[in-house]
């Protein structure tokens, strides 16, 4: 009797998990920047992909020896990091996955310009950032929870 009910709370916690990820993931990137034309940060990303891409391909084609590698650097390991973190799987990649959200944590705050615009904090931009953090360090507190044994069994 004591089987079916640990299978059944390791499946409720699973599940949870699931959501704890596409919660935060979705949290990060509604988070607003804080300047004059803050934008989204999924926007903010699409835009550093575009001209990273942009600059290559003038690269290639015109020699203009001007790459912005900075961009490139920020919305590649942005996007790194989230597939690193939706395809993570529990207790088998506990270590990248808190480093996902520690690069998350850091791309947020230079990408929302937080570090200019400290005085210029709204609603807007703190209610994503905290659901944010608070869904990433619960994900992470229960992907470091130590289980027995018992439920930590290989899966075929």
């Amino acid at each position: 009797m004591e089987k079916p009910q640990k299978l059944k709370e390791l499946v409720i916690n699973l599940n949870t998990m699931r959501y704890l990820k596409i919660l935060s993931i979705i949290s990060f990137l509604l988070i607003n920047g804080l300047g004059e034309h803050g934008i989204p940060t999924f926007a903010g990303i699409g835009l550093c992909m575009y001209q990273f891409v942009s600059d290559l391909l003038n690269y290639i084609h015109y020699k203009n020896i001007e790459i912005s590698w900075s961009l490139g650097l920020v919305g590649i390991s942005t996007i790194a990091s989230i597939l690193i973190i939706l395809l993570s799987r529990r207790y088998k990649n506990r270590y990248p996955l808190l480093v996902s959200f520690i690069i998350l944590c850091c791309t947020g705050v230079y990408m929302c310009g937080v570090l200019r615009h400290y005085d210029k904090i709204q609603p807007w931009f703190i209610y994503p950032f905290l659901v944010f953090v608070i869904s990433s360090v619960i994900l992470i507190i229960k992907n470091f929870k130590n289980l027995d044994a018992s439920t930590l069994q290989k899966s075929p």
